[in-house]
């Protein structure tokens, strides 16, 4: 199932933070951001190579040493970073910031719902993986690599934009670093 953004629980905007207050915040969205970055690059990576055009160049700007094509191998490598960082991001999320931010009684309820975000992102990255493992040794099953990646995308998108939001205030207020 898809995360459903109506069932999240809303706190953002009741504490108005000082510039100092906001650098936590200001600074996870740049983490989102390079995972964004990272996911387009795979996505990319994934179409070309459904395609057989081999032309992505553009994409694998800042990937170090890939060849002029991306293989089906490569594709599968790159998935698996993508899935390795981002698990590293949410344990660290899980078993630091959302323990302190839940101190908060207000933000307790957001904790909590990002937490069971992190199974459902956890349950996409598995997806994206065994499929990218199965497109190296068949590569006729790209399109459901196409599809994994394009659910994990929007519904991690939709996670870092929650997130974004209503941790803000909390690392702010708690005065956490990111």
């Amino acid at each position: 199932m898809p995360i459903d953004d109506a069932s999240r629980p809303r706190v953002a905007g009741s504490v108005d933070l000082t510039p100092r207050q906001r650098i936590a915040g200001d600074h996870l969205r740049m983490i989102h951001d390079h995972f964004r970055a990272q996911l387009v690059a795979l996505t990319r990576a994934v179409a070309a190579l459904r395609d057989g055009t081999g032309a992505v160049d553009d994409v694998r700007a800042g990937v170090h040493g890939l060849a002029p094509a991306l293989s089906a191998q490569q594709v599968a490598g790159m998935c698996g970073q993508v899935c390795r960082f981002l698990t590293m991001h949410h344990s660290i999320e899980d078993r630091n910031l959302f323990p302190a931010v839940a101190t908060l009684a207000d933000y307790a309820p957001v904790a909590a719902r990002l937490a069971e975000e992190h199974l459902v992102v956890h349950a996409h990255l598995e997806r994206v993986d065994g499929l990218a493992v199965a497109v190296a040794a068949d590569p006729a099953r790209v399109d459901e690599l196409a599809r994994a990646v394009a659910d994990l995308r929007a519904d991690l998108e939709s996670h870092f934009t929650y997130e974004e939001a209503e941790m803000t205030e909390p690392l702010g207020l708690l005065g956490l670093g990111v």
